[in-house]
């Protein structure tokens, strides 16, 4: 006999399609139905009018798997990478041995790793420890990779350093999408990487030189070149509303995803919570204290863009960079059942991870 079925229903469903109202089926972890009236004798859940979307997916989070998995919840994260920073050779190989990842069924889905460093340019360093910063070689890359094994998902890379686009290389043999980032790359170096495999830009306008109309740079390659993913850390703070709106229209809803990049978990060393996002003591931008929810917010209020689209940066678009849109990221029959349920104010209702509730307001 088949599982029973739960519905949410009296809902506004963010569909790839748009938003229309009805309920969402939920048999087991997957979604059974969408958009369907359910018929008599099921369980409901009435969602009020509320929305119903997606769970959000951040791949670019810091902080203790654990605790980011019970706190994101409440801001309708299901899925997560945990960033890794740029440390000596042996402590990051034992970083990632002593990582712990295993599924919380009190919280989001932690998806695996996303490696920000070591392999980036030290001019473009950022608040990540510069001494640190260096070249790949093949053989700490077999190690990391060993390591980490299936849990490396993504890692960010300066294509112009020695070495850079034959590590990118390696990365597309093995399935792990690449992001180009802290990096002082021109458009030639970009098109090489982008040629050897990279789809994405990590925390688009930061981190690279700015751009050019001479030297257009890796910027300009990720403002034009439809290949190429750019994740945006939009707060306010690290991207004015305006660049956000000019992004989109060069790359369409499809070509942008929303990440926070925030450290409110796990706090850079030597940095501090000032003006709305993390700095080191000389003002160098440290991490955001963004949430998902309020990266789709500001997407719809400052960037104004439709809420189905904001919604699809925040969700789809991160799981297709990571491979994972064949069961994540929209609401479609046959889907794992992440689910958020917010309010026309943004205030999240309730989230689901594999059909179970892991957030509720009030609760």
């Amino acid at each position: 006999m088949a599982d029973p079925i739960t519905w949410l229903t009296n809902g506004k469903l963010i569909t790839p399609r748009g938003i229309v109202g009805g309920a969402v089926g939920i048999r087991g972890e997957h979604l059974a139905h969408v958009g369907a009236t359910p018929p008599r004798g099921d369980e409901r859940i009435s969602a009020r009018g509320r929305y119903i979307a997606p769970g959000f997916i951040d791949l670019h989070i810091w902080g203790d798997p654990a605790r980011v998995a019970a706190e994101e919840a409440r801001t309708g994260t299901t899925g997560f990478l945990t960033a890794i920073g740029p440390e000596s050779p042996e402590l990051l190989v034992n970083h990632l041995a002593q990582l712990d990842l295993t599924p919380d069924a009190r919280g989001a889905r932690c998806l695996g790793i996303h490696l920000e460093g070591p392999f980036l340019n030290p001019l473009r360093a950022g608040a990540l420890a510069s001494r640190w910063l260096r070249p790949p070689v093949s053989r700490e890359l077999r190690q990391l990779a060993h390591q980490a094994g299936a849990a490396l998902r993504l890692i960010t890379i300066a294509p112009e350093i020695p070495r850079g686009i034959e590590t990118i290389r390696w990365c597309a043999r093995h399935r792990v999408a690449v992001s180009l980032g802290h990096s002082d790359a021109d458009a030639a170096a970009t098109q090489r990487a982008i040629s050897a495999g990279a789809s994405a830009v990590t925390h688009v306008f930061n981190g690279m030189r700015p751009l050019h109309h001479r030297d257009p740079g890796l910027l300009g390659e990720v403002l034009t070149d439809d290949r190429l993913t750019a994740m945006i850390v939009l707060d306010g703070i690290h991207v004015d509303p305006r660049a956000f709106q000019f992004l989109v229209r060069c790359k369409g809803p499809d070509g942008v995803v929303l990440a926070t990049d925030s450290v409110r978990h796990q706090p850079f060393r030597q940095s501090a919570y000032a003006h709305g996002a993390y700095r080191l003591k000389g003002g160098v931008l440290a991490g955001s204290a963004l949430t998902m929810i309020q990266a789709v917010r500001n997407a719809v209020v400052s960037g104004k863009i439709p809420l189905h689209q904001a919604v699809q940066m925040a969700s789809f678009n991160p799981a297709r960079l990571i491979h994972e849109s064949p069961r994540l990221g929209s609401l479609e029959a046959g889907k794992r059942a992440d689910l958020v349920v917010f309010d026309d104010a943004f205030r999240v209702w309730m989230t689901l991870v594999d059909g179970r509730v892991v957030y509720r307001r009030g609760r």
